[in-house]
């Protein structure tokens, strides 16, 4: 039950239900609901203390905590300035933009305002995006200045003033418009079903499915936070809630810690991979290339599968490797009674999968999820949610949606200014010209530059940068849209678990008690087939299921499936019993020919495979698993 004493929850609180009734009744103008819901977003930041992580933070945070008053009036101030977009709309959208200045209270207004927005997102996302976009805004002046390709005809004050806080290209542009309408629902369903118990469901069908089976707490890992991260697209939402009980499991059956706490970031990450709901990303990818959201889930479906696939394969081949003991099937709880317990709690995920299979809007679908997730949770004691619990879900899913809503506000900033300076393209034909046209080598520059923008930027602002950036070249060489956004996609996530700023790993070893450095390391190296799989799409889209017979598509993936099985069975170093050298360098090679797509390739690793299958024939482990209670 949330404090109903204090005012930063009421706020969070009163956001939710701002948010709820537009998804109801109607969107006002969006230069009055986007400024509302940056505002809600800015003054909640400024109220809340983030967790300190080192005792510099926590002392900065105990000086912070006695100039609360400041906040206090910082947070009254961010109000203020979108209550000046509510009375001045009339005005405000009847005027030219870009031909009439704005008046003296506009530019204070619009300077004051991303003021506020920028001291709330280093709070909350740390100084790397707030620095980012301060030199974007450098960029905008010194632009006649510069050498080459990245010179413009540079932009006066008014006009970025005006750009960026009063129409709809900068700060209220693209992903500020998802954040206040796709995002939010969709936090405000994953509330609702983790307070109805959905997350215990995935917990004890997950133990059903594969506690019993060798390295089957790693597997009820990677499955529980797989689903559980369907409906919620948080990685440290998912590393926090499923690893509590995930990563001990895990190290009572014998994992070392930092494995277990790899394995659980890993898994937590990739609910952002996998359909439905995925992350905040794909909504925002939607909306950029004006496709139905149903379009990229459905694009998605296959790699994020084989990205479960080859983390789960690398536990089961970890747990065979070290011989660690199974769960015993009479402590697991059963199927069918999980199913008769909670089958209820599908309905929600169940409605939003078909409204987004029908071609609904995500807003539609999300909406009448989140009412069927509510109306289902009532009909057994233990999942239904009262009066306390739905406070409680308000005020979650504002806290849980405010780094994002701060984040793409932010990244508002650098989009303005691309678009003003004509920027994207320029660097477009800068990668093309530096890979000399060269498709892997573009793939790999715009890889490393998803990669390089992802240290400590959020996902979503890391994917709205390289897709104006970076995904242009590859469209430039060929590549559908879709395939190149997607590419960058799964590299600004990837971003995430790369050191030193692989974010979820800190939850994960800090439950372990593991080495944080240990802990990146192994996830990066869990992760390795989701570094892999974009190529793969890259150079086949029938991974996709673009443009391919069916018959195209499950012969890709096949071979796909193979290659990351070889994959993992060639970084543990066991398939069917412990590999020596030269077999652990023909498995990691019948990899990379099955991954990338081509006939002679195809059959040049099934045979690699079984070159190692024949040669372990004999050495296949013959001892019996040995049980461990729970």
């Amino acid at each position: 039950m949330p404090d109903l004493r204090s005012p930063r929850i009421w706020l969070a609180i009163a956001w939710s239900v701002f948010q709820l009734y537009t998804a109801v009744a109607g969107l006002y103008d969006l230069l009055i609901q986007l400024p509302v819901h940056v505002a809600f977003a800015v003054a909640l930041g400024l109220l809340t203390e983030p967790t300190p992580d080192s005792p510099e933070a926590a002392a900065a945070l105990a000086a912070r905590k006695r100039r609360r008053w400041l906040d206090g009036t910082l947070a009254v101030l961010a109000v203020a300035c979108a209550a000046h977009y509510v009375v001045h709309i009339d005005r405000l959208t009847t005027r030219m933009a870009g031909v009439e200045d704005p008046t003296r209270a506009d530019v204070v207004v619009g300077v004051l305002f991303v003021a506020l927005l920028l001291e709330a997102a280093r709070r909350h996302i740390g100084p790397a995006l707030v620095i980012l976009a301060l030199a974007f805004v450098a960029y905008a002046f010194v632009g006649p200045w510069l050498p080459g390709f990245v010179s413009h005809g540079g932009e006066t004050f008014l006009k970025l003033v005006d750009l960026q806080m009063f129409t709809t290209q900068g700060v209220f542009g693209v992903p500020t418009l998802v954040s206040a309408t796709f995002i939010y629902l969709f936090v405000v369903f994953g509330g609702v079903m983790s307070y109805g118990g959905l997350l215990r469901f995935f917990t004890d069908a997950a133990l059903a499915v594969a506690g019993a089976s060798r390295g089957g707490a790693g597997k009820v890992a990677v499955i529980s936070s797989g689903l559980f991260g369907t409906v919620n697209g948080s990685a440290i939402a998912n590393a926090v809630t499923t690893g509590a009980f995930t990563i001990p499991l895990m190290m009572r059956a014998g994992y070392r810690p930092a494995f277990a706490a790899g394995v659980e970031a890993c898994a937590s990450m990739g609910g952002q991979l996998i359909p439905p709901v995925m992350g905040a990303a794909a909504f925002i990818m939607a909306e950029t290339l004006q496709v139905p959201y149903g379009t990229i889930a459905f694009a998605a479906t296959i790699p994020g599968i084989l990205y479960f696939v080859a983390v789960g394969a690398m536990v089961h081949f970890e747990a065979a490797r070290v011989g660690l003991p199974v769960l015993p099937r009479s402590e697991l709880p059963r199927l069918g009674a999980v199913l008769k317990r909670d089958f209820h709690l599908l309905v929600g995920p169940a409605v939003l999968v078909w409204f987004l299979v029908e071609g609904r809007s995500p807003l539609f679908a999300g909406f009448w999820a989140l009412v069927a997730a509510f109306v289902t949770s009532q009909l057994r004691r233990d999942t239904r949610i009262g009066p306390a619990k739905i406070l409680a879900v308000l005020a979650d899913s504002a806290q849980s949606a405010m780094p994002v809503a701060l984040a793409c506000a932010t990244v508002g900033i650098v989009v303005g200014v691309v678009s003003a300076t004509g920027l994207g393209l320029k660097l477009a034909g800068g990668i093309v010209n530096m890979a000399g046209g060269n498709m892997l080598a573009t793939l790999a520059l715009t890889m490393i530059a998803a990669l390089v923008l992802g240290t400590g930027l959020p996902t979503s602002a890391t994917y709205i940068i390289t897709s104006i950036m970076a995904a242009p070249a590859l469209v430039q060489l060929g590549l559908p849209k879709l395939v190149a956004h997607m590419f960058v996609f799964y590299f600004g996530i990837l971003a995430d678990l790369t050191p030193p700023t692989a974010i979820s790993t800190y939850a994960t070893s800090s439950i372990a008690g593991a080495d944080v450095w240990k802990t990146q390391w192994t996830a990066m190296l869990l992760a390795l087939s989701g570094f892999i799989i974009p190529f793969s799409f890259a150079y086949d889209p029938a991974l996709l299921m673009l443009n391919a017979s069916l018959l195209e598509i499950a012969a890709r993936t096949v071979a796909a499936t193979l290659g990351i099985l070889m994959l993992a069975a060639g970084i543990i170093g066991y398939l069917r019993a412990p590999t020596r050298t030269w077999e652990r360098c023909l498995l990691l090679a019948g990899a990379f020919l099955l991954i990338f797509p081509g006939v002679k390739s195809d059959v040049a690793g099934v045979m690699c495979l079984a070159v190692v299958l024949f040669s372990q024939r004999g050495r296949a482990a013959s001892a019996a698993p040995v049980s461990v209670g729970l």
